[in-house]
């Protein structure tokens, strides 16, 4: 066979054949630098041994950014082969190259269908975008080397970019550790708290190990605040939970200075050095991002303990009067929206005035259980006095954690804190075939902290001394959230947000609360009020329903009532006495609030169920209702027949008749009445119940004489024609027309309350 070519020479047949093997050979290799195999791209070294590109992160500081990532060498054939034949560089595609150093040892021969990662980290500009970044891989002949392939970043297995985060090799620091042990440190938020005219500015740092081997935070590393100014500040730093990590896990470190101005946030940064001026710097971190204030409602991931889906929320600021003084009651909640239960931490409160330069510590009064289960929330409630003459709109509130702290400092000239190095570190060769792994202990002295941690559950502080600031226990806290009061703290008299109220409808009540057990229903089955003419007041009654759902007998709480009109006047209740404390299973029980209040309070008002079983027995509300008042005795007074409420009792009065008989000088009047009583068969009715009370009113509103009679007990009212007397009535002629108001009298610890139930005229 030959091939005619366009010279119009012949070549025969075995010089084609070696042409055309030779074209695959150069195509083959083409084809073996960068070749996407099982889905992923890989740099092939030969059919079965190529390299890919997985778990790359990225972190982005204020001017530069570290890569961390995973060169896997995959070996599908039948020999060993020695990584320290090859080495790893990061390029751009403007032709930059970047030094990548192996963060972690591994072994370098990789047996037959097998597979090892090498991890690695390099510094590269800040400027650089993960579409501009490759990782190439280089064989190494004698002294010289030559590119195999690269690997695009953007197309790695995994990728993921975090700004505000350093990558730092601890034994730039410590020259005690024989091998690289990289950490990530994250800014992840920044708060400035006023106190006695200086600011203290505060930042909470993530440390993370990126290995596989626990590290300890050296004391050689210094934490420089540039203000953007031309001022640096050395921070103190404080370790929650200690200064030893373990690999997987996440501490936090709290960072602070102090200054006498007002700090200027927008330029304000973060950098790492060796040294107290930053001529040894390891990197920064922009901070101004990450001083941010929270709208009250929005819900703040909440990073503790290691956990996702844990948000805490500040639902809402409320006017509150402590000890007589102006005062603030702040709700936050953490919703546990994670899989697992959570360990219920300690928050801290703190008011913080900008204006006035200055934080108040709040008191804790409500905390939850022990532990919040998934899909449960818990409730926080913090009271704190306002101080005198501060806007309630400019006011932000900060809550923290506290936690453990370890370590200990100062802002100054240079960082004085002092913590356990101990660290296991490995010693090897950069990819050398005989890498080992050996422990080396370097310990110093451990020095006390000075900061004190405050349990916020079981402080100590009184509300009335709430002004004796603690920027110390603030500081030796993680801050969370803090929150602009922007909208000011809700008026106590605010009904917009509050539902409305039907009688018979169960209250639900604030799960922060313990007072009233969950398998306890209330509601309120009866409110009205009427206006005496004698005594010019309203009375307001309020009649409250117990309902025992469980199998269990459950103690009746004891709680306290409000009444709120709209211009914010506050009208407290006074609880009916009663005898029983204990409820029955499948059974209810009823008493009744008595309010005071003026002639002119008339309409929707809210009412309150308050609290006061917490530490400082302030009256917190666990259930605010927007309720409206029925004005009672505006019935027809003419009528024959009447059906009227003495819940649990129904008293039909079906017909009726009044009349006299003079005798000795006095008259004596007889009411006649045909009655139909029933009662409601699950309310237990003891003989502290109510009594229906019967006054007589003649023409000139003067009343003539007046009677109780039982509705349980002895002498009680039953079904059917009853007669009542009214006896020893003096008056000199009849004075018509006469009327008749039936009350309910309820025994308080102040007297008898009233309550008008209906009016009959003859």
């Amino acid at each position: 066979m030959v091939v005619q070519l366009p010279d119009g020479k012949l070549l025969h047949k075995g010089r084609i054949a070696v042409l055309i093997v030779s074209i695959l050979c150069l195509i083959f290799y083409s084809w073996s630098t960068v070749i996407t195999y099982a889905g992923k791209e890989g740099v092939f070294i030969n059919n079965s041994v190529y390299f890919t590109l997985e778990e790359v992160s990225i972190s982005k500081g204020a001017d530069s950014q570290m890569m961390r990532f995973n060169v896997k060498l995959n070996n599908d054939g039948d020999t060993v082969v020695d990584f320290n034949q090859y080495g790893i560089k990061v390029t751009s595609t403007a032709g930059g190259s970047y030094y990548a150093q192996m963060s972690q040892a591994a072994d370098a021969l990789v047996s037959p269908h097998t597979a090892v990662g090498y991890y690695y980290v390099a510094t590269i500009p800040g400027s650089l975008q993960t579409s501009d970044l490759k990782v190439t891989v280089f064989q190494r002949s004698g002294s010289s080397t030559q590119d195999v392939g690269s690997l695009s970043v953007a197309n790695a297995d995994s990728i993921g970019e975090q700004a505000q985060q350093l990558l730092l090799n601890l034994a730039e620091v410590d020259t005690s550790l024989t091998t690289s042990s990289y950490v990530s440190i994250e800014a992840i938020k920044a708060i400035t708290v006023p106190q006695d005219g200086k600011w203290t500015v505060l930042i909470d740092a993530a440390v993370t190990p990126t290995g596989s081997e626990t590290i300890t935070l050296p004391s050689g590393l210094k934490y420089l605040l540039r203000d953007g100014q031309g001022r640096t500040m050395v921070l103190a730093s404080n370790a929650i939970d200690g200064s030893s990590i373990n690999a997987g896990q996440t501490k936090h470190v709290l960072l602070t200075a102090t200054t006498d101005s007002v700090p200027v946030t927008d330029k304000m940064s973060l950098e790492l050095s060796l040294d107290n001026t930053g001529i040894k710097s390891f990197g920064k971190l922009a901070l101004s991002s990450i001083f941010q204030l929270v709208k009250m409602g929005d819900r703040t991931p909440y990073l503790i303990q290691g956990r996702t889906g844990v948000t805490l929320e500040l639902q809402k600021a409320e006017e509150q009067l402590i000890s007589t003084k102006k005062g603030a009651l702040v709700t936050a909640v953490i919703h546990n929206d994670s899989k697992s239960t959570l360990q219920t931490p300690s928050l801290l409160g703190t008011l913080i005035s900008s204006d006035a330069a200055l934080s108040v510590s709040a008191e804790t009064v409500v905390s939850p259980e022990a532990y919040i289960a998934p899909g449960e929330s818990g409730i926080y409630r913090f009271a704190v006095v306002l101080p005198e003459g501060i806007a309630a709109d400019k006011l932000q509130f900060l809550v923290s954690d506290t936690g453990k702290v370890s370590g200990t400092g100062t802002a100054s000239a240079s960082n004085n804190s002092s913590a356990s190095n101990s660290t296991n570190t490995n010693t090897s060769g950069s990819t050398g075939a005989s890498t080992t792994n050996s422990s080396t202990s370097n310990s110093t002295t451990t020095e006390a902290a000075t900061n004190t941690t405050t349990n916020s559950n079981s402080s100590s502080n009184s509300s009335s001394a709430s002004q004796s600031n603690s920027t110390s226990s603030i500081t030796s806290s993680v801050p969370i959230a803090i929150v602009s009061l922007q909208e000011g703290l809700a008026a106590a008299s605010n009904l917009n947000s509050i539902p409305q109220y039907e009688l018979g409808q169960p209250f639900i009540f604030s799960t922060g609360s313990h007072i009233i057990d969950n398998n306890l229903e209330v509601s309120m089955v009866e409110l009205n009020g009427h206006t005496n003419a004698d005594n010019g007041y309203q009375t307001v009654i309020a009649k409250f329903k117990f309902l025992n759902k469980s199998n269990d007998t459950l103690a009746l709480p004891t709680f306290d009532t409000t009444l709120t009109d709209s211009s914010g006047t506050i009208f407290p209740g006074t609880r009916q006495t009663t005898s029983l404390t204990q409820l029955i299973p499948d059974s209810a029980y009823v008493y009744s609030y008595s309010y005071m209040l003026p002639p002119s309070a008339q309409g929707t008002f809210k009412l309150s169920i308050l609290d006061s079983s917490n530490s400082l027995k302030l009256k917190l509300p666990i259930a605010d209702y927007k309720v409206a008042v029925n004005q009672a005795g505006e019935d027809d007074p003419t009528a024959v027949s009447k059906k009227l409420s003495f819940y649990p009792y129904t008293v039909n009065i079906e017909e009726w008749n009044l009349s006299s008989v003079f005798s000795s000088n006095a008259y004596t009047y007889k009411l006649k009445l045909s009655l139909d009583i029933q009662k409601a068969a699950e309310v237990i009715v003891d003989n502290t119940f109510a009594q229906m009370e019967f006054e007589l009113v003649d023409g000139r509103d003067r009343v003539l004489g007046s009677t109780t009679q039982q509705l349980q007990g002895t002498g009680k009212l039953i079904n059917g024609t009853q007669t009542i007397t009214f006896t020893d009535i003096k008056s000199e002629q009849l004075d018509y027309p006469l009327t008749l108001h039936i009350y309910e009298d309820i025994t308080t610890p102040t007297g008898v309350a009233k309550r008008l139930i209906a009016t009959f005229k003859q």
